[in-house]
Formats: C-alpha cells, sequence, structure tokens
C-alpha cells in the first residue's frame, strides 16, 4: 500500500511503500533530505513527525533524547509509514546546503566502454554514503599527488554506489594511473561535493542538456534526477562525439527516450564542433522559451552559448560546466 508524505516547511510531497523506509522512499523521488549512514547510526536523517503513523522496521544505535522523542523525532531511515504524513525537514536546494564529506571508498567495477574511455564504479563504506546534488563533481585522490576532480555520474538517490567517466590523457598522470594500474578493491579517496552546475527545479522551461564526449556524465546524474522528480516538461539531450568515437551509453539514452514521452535524445557524430552545433541549432525551430546545460571544453562551451544566443535563447537561462571531452 502506497502513503503520502508532505515535508514543510517546503510543501513538498512524495510517496511511500509500506514497509518502506522514509529515507529510501524520499531519495528515490529525488528529494535531497538529509542523510549519512542510512542504517540508524548517525542521526542525520532525523525529521519531526506532525502528522501521521509509523512503523520501527530496524534498530538504531543513535540515541534520541527523551526531549527530541516527546517533540516526535524519528530517524527516516528506520522507520516506515502507516499512513499519510507530514513530516517537518529541511531540503537540500543547491551545492551550497550540503558539506564536504571525506569518504575512503573502493573500486567496484572498473568498465573500459572503448579504447579511451572509462567508467569507474566505486563503492562508499555502508555507514557512510555520500550525499550530492546531481551535476556536482567529486575530487579522486589516488595518493602520491594524484587527484582529479570529476563530475559525479550516478543518480543522488544511491549515495553508496558512485559513478565516474573518464578519457584517457597520454599527458596525465592520473587518468594513466586508472587506465594501466587501477584494480578491483583498489582504495581511492574521495572529496564531495565541489563545484557544478545543478538543475533549477522551480523554472517550467523546457530543459536543453547538451554534452560533448564523456560531458555525457553529469547529463546522466541530471537525467536520472529530473525522471526521480517527474519533471513534466520537454527534456532533449543532444550528445557529440567525434567521428571516430562513439556514444558509449547509447542504449541507455535510447531506451530512456522510448520509456518516457517527454525526453528527447539526439546522438550526434561529427568532424567539427561548428557542424555539430549546426546540427543541434536545426533541430530546434526556437530556443527562446528553453533553459540549456552545457557540458563540453570551454572554447565549445563559448561557441554553444553564443550560437545560442544569436538564435534568442537568453544567456541568463545558459549554465555551463568545461569538461575535457
Amino acid at each position: 500500500m502506497a502513503y503520502q508524505v508532505e515535508i514543510i516547511p517546503s510543501g513538498t510531497h512524495f510517496e511511500t511503500e509500506e514497509k518502506e523506509s522514509l529515507l529510501h522512499a524520499a531519495l528515490r523521488a529525488g528529494l535531497n533530505v538529509d542523510h549519512g549512514c542510512t542504517n540508524g547510526a548517525c542521526g542525520h536523517c532525523k525529521v519531526r513527525v506532525l502528522n501521521g503513523e509509523l512503523s520501527r522496521i530496524r534498530h538504531h544505535d543513535f540515541i534520541l533524547g527523551d526531549a527530541e522523542k516527546s517533540a516526535g523525532d524519528i530517524l527516516m531511515c528506520c522507520h516506515s509509514a502507516r499512513s499519510d504524513l507530514k513530516l517537518e525537514a529541511s531540503l537540500a536546494t543547491d551545492g551550497s546546503d550540503i558539506p564536504i564529506q571525506e569518504i575512503t571508498t573502493r573500486i567496484r567495477r572498473l568498465e573500459h566502454v572503448d579504447d579511451n574511455t572509462l567508467r569507474l564504479y566505486l563503492r562508499t563504506p555502508r555507514g557512510k554514503t555520500l550525499r550530492f546534488i546531481a551535476g556536482q563533481h567529486a575530487v579522486l585522490n589516488l595518493g602520491n599527488n594524484l587527484q582529479r576532480e570529476l563530475p559525479i555520474a550516478s543518480c543522488p538517490c544511491d549515495g553508496l554506489n558512485l559513478e565516474f567517466h573518464l578519457h584517457r590523457d597520454s599527458s596525465d598522470a592520473f587518468t594513466n594511473a586508472i587506465f594501466e594500474h587501477a584494480k578491483k578493491s583498489m582504495s581511492i579517496h574521495i572529496s564531495a561535493p565541489c563545484n557544478g552546475i545543478t538543475l533549477v527545479e522551480n523554472d517550467p522551461s523546457p530543459i536543453l542538456f547538451i554534452a560533448w564526449g564523456i560531458g555525457f556524465a553529469p547529463v546522466q546524474s541530471l537525467i536520472e534526477n529530473c525522471l526521480s522528480l517527474a519533471f513534466q516538461q520537454e527534456m532533449v539531450f543532444h550528445w557529440v562525439v567525434h567521428e571516430h568515437e562513439k556514444h558509449y551509453a547509447d542504449g541507455y539514452c535510447r531506451s530512456t527516450s522510448d520509456a518516457i514521452d517527454n525526453f528527447h535524445y539526439n546522438p550526434v557524430q561529427t568532424t567539427t564542433a561548428t557542424e555539430a552545433i549546426e546540427e543541434i541549432l536545426n533541430w530546434h525551430d526556437n530556443v527562446e522559451p528553453w533553459r540549456s546545460y552545457i557540458f563540453a571544453p570551454p572554447a565549445i562551451i563559448d561557441s554553444v552559448i553564443d550560437a545560442l544566443s544569436e538564435k534568442g535563447l537568453a544567456k541568463e537561462k545558459i549554465q555551463s560546466d568545461p569538461i575535457v571531452a
């Protein structure tokens, strides 16, 4: 049985299933509620119950004081709904609302999608998941002065399993170390979240995602977040790769486009940035109503912004994140 949960003061609603933890349901719905361990140890997911009935689904080591219990405070990770609920809790609305977290992760999987592109999957300790907003970055540190800031490609709904995309650069010691020496279970320290660009959630404008190469990584996270939040506006994703490269997540993009009526995918494979920009602009009769998020090398970002602006899209409705493609 499903129940409706209202969060105040934001007025946000989400649906939860019987016996599902309130925290899991909120994260699944794309809401950035405070949380940490997800197993009752840290107390970060404490909220106040204003109305409704609950079931306790697991023990928690975090100790609530008598005054907190009397006021109706509970841990979302350890309770499920038995009726519709009204909870008092704060939600993160942008990256500045979330503190930097230092976590030592381990490599769960390395997926070499081609000779020069790798998907890196990390797992955090079960008692220390990462809290972040879609579109944000993390700094990965291998030790020996080898570190790199990368966009997080995974959904904020699962802070236990993290994904990053890397492009091989023969002149870069960090990417060489990952491509040549990284192995399953190897530890990687991350510091996150930081930088990046996040969705303007209260803007009803249709969304225009544009990415070059591994600029797909943050777009994947943003798409997952849009789907979790059940965005109703039209979304178009233009993904550009060079002539000799491939769209390494083409299946994901096509299946999402097939399943979601308001999501459209346009793979672009060209020899020059100018050709790619022309193809993107030819897709749209009018770009003025849109909000655009661009993930590409800096010089290409400038060219795309100029082209969109010339066609009528206000620069204040364009956000960009420079990515080495």
